[in-house]
């Protein structure tokens, strides 16, 4: 009895274990399906073929000064946008330099507005008094003078005495001479050239400044444009030097795809028709364009024809040059097809079938399929709008 109960109690554990993994894998395979509901929409039919995607414009990033790499902002493969930061140089001598500038500016400025600005009072003031004090000392020169010329004349003065005391007449006239132009000078203020030597120098100093700004500015390496970093040379603490390639730097705004079409296929393809171009690394976000060229010579041995085509907008993925793409090229553009996702559609012909959700499962079911687009596959029976389908 008591074995009975245990073999059943194991039966009981093993049967709710087995339970749970069915609707565990039931509800983990409801959530891992891709699902699409049956509508209308446009359906462009026209001839599928290959094609690679080619940059236009690459950008050669390189220095302009000669200066050590500071940081690497970016690595290979790496998307930017426009205006971000790729490389930052030391900057430290330029820095210096640029203080060094605006010191001198700072100098020429105020040698500038002392001269414009004449005399302060207080030295005016100082220059009057040496005059003054001049004229007082050659006032008491001169009658010195005349007192020993007289007593010369009368014999009670020698003539040692009298050349002694014309001496200091000459130089209490010299003194006053020279106290008396410091004054006029001091008056007059600076003269023209003065002023405008003056500016010079500002204007040089400044000139100065901006010639070490502007090389300043070269420390810091943005992108011209978005793109995607396919190379890049240096690495931190590196010395650069004017032109040295630091990296490289594809446009992806700057897109052209090339598809190659057999001259049979040509037909009814013509400039501004619409394609759709699917890349191999994005199967689920296919990409509008236009044909814009049709390059007029044929490749003698693949015997195909290079049509350029322009994406009508610049792309949310990165398109990397020489990534491989699908182009369904557009001879007819049809409205209000019932279509699915040709990811959704099993076998072809007559043996064509889609999974068809049934309550909480799907039942297979054969389609009649009509034309197809690359992306979408139309629906001629089997299917109405509405219905929901497995698409993986």
């Amino acid at each position: 009895m008591i074995r009975a109960m245990i073999r059943l109690l194991l039966f009981s554990i093993v049967l709710a274990s087995a339970v749970g993994m069915a609707w565990w894998w039931h509800d983990y395979s409801q959530r891992s399906i891709r699902l699409w509901t049956v509508d209308q929409g446009e359906l462009l039919t026209g001839v599928t073929v290959s094609g690679t995607v080619r940059n236009k414009q690459k950008t050669t990033v390189a220095s302009e000064i000669v200066a050590a790499v500071a940081r690497m902002c970016v690595r290979e493969g790496q998307q930017v946008q426009k205006g971000q930061v790729l490389v930052e140089l030391d900057d430290s001598v330029l820095a210096a330099e640029c203080a060094k500038s605006q010191a001198r500016i700072e100098v020429a400025r105020q040698t500038l507005a002392e001269l414009k600005a004449g005399a302060r009072k207080e030295e005016l003031e100082r220059a009057r008094q040496a005059v003054v004090q001049a004229q007082s000392e050659l006032d008491h020169t001169q009658k010195n003078f005349a007192r020993l010329e007289d007593l010369r004349k009368r014999g009670a003065a020698t003539a040692s005495e009298l050349s002694l005391e014309e001496t200091k007449l000459k130089v209490a006239q010299a003194t006053l001479k020279s106290a008396q132009a410091d004054l006029d000078l001091l008056e007059a203020g600076a003269r023209p050239e003065q002023i405008a030597r003056a500016e010079a120098e500002v204007r040089q100093a400044q000139a100065e400044l901006q010639r070490c700004q502007a090389l300043r500015a070269k420390c810091v390496l943005h992108a011209p444009h978005r793109g995607i970093v396919t190379a890049r040379y240096v690495d931190v603490g590196e010395v650069v030097s004017p032109g040295q390639l630091l990296m490289h730097l594809n446009n992806l705004d700057d897109t052209e795809i090339r598809a190659a079409v057999q001259e049979t296929q040509l037909a009814g393809i013509r400039l501004g028709h619409k394609a759709r171009v699917l890349a191999d690394a994005y199967p689920d976000k296919p990409l509008e364009a236009i044909v814009e060229k049709i390059l007029p010579r044929v490749d003698p041995e693949s015997g195909a024809v290079t049509v350029l085509l322009r994406l009508h907008e610049a792309p949310a993925v990165a398109l990397m040059d020489g990534m491989a793409v699908d182009i369904a090229l557009v001879r007819e553009q049809r409205d209000r097809v019932i279509r699915v996702p040709a990811e959704a559609v099993r076998g072809s012909g007559e043996s064509a079938e889609v999974w068809v959700r049934s309550g909480p499962n799907f039942e297979k079911r054969f389609v009649e399929l009509g034309a197809t687009d690359g992306h979408w596959v139309e629906i001629r029976k089997g299917l109405d709008v509405g219905e929901v389908v497995r698409v993986n």
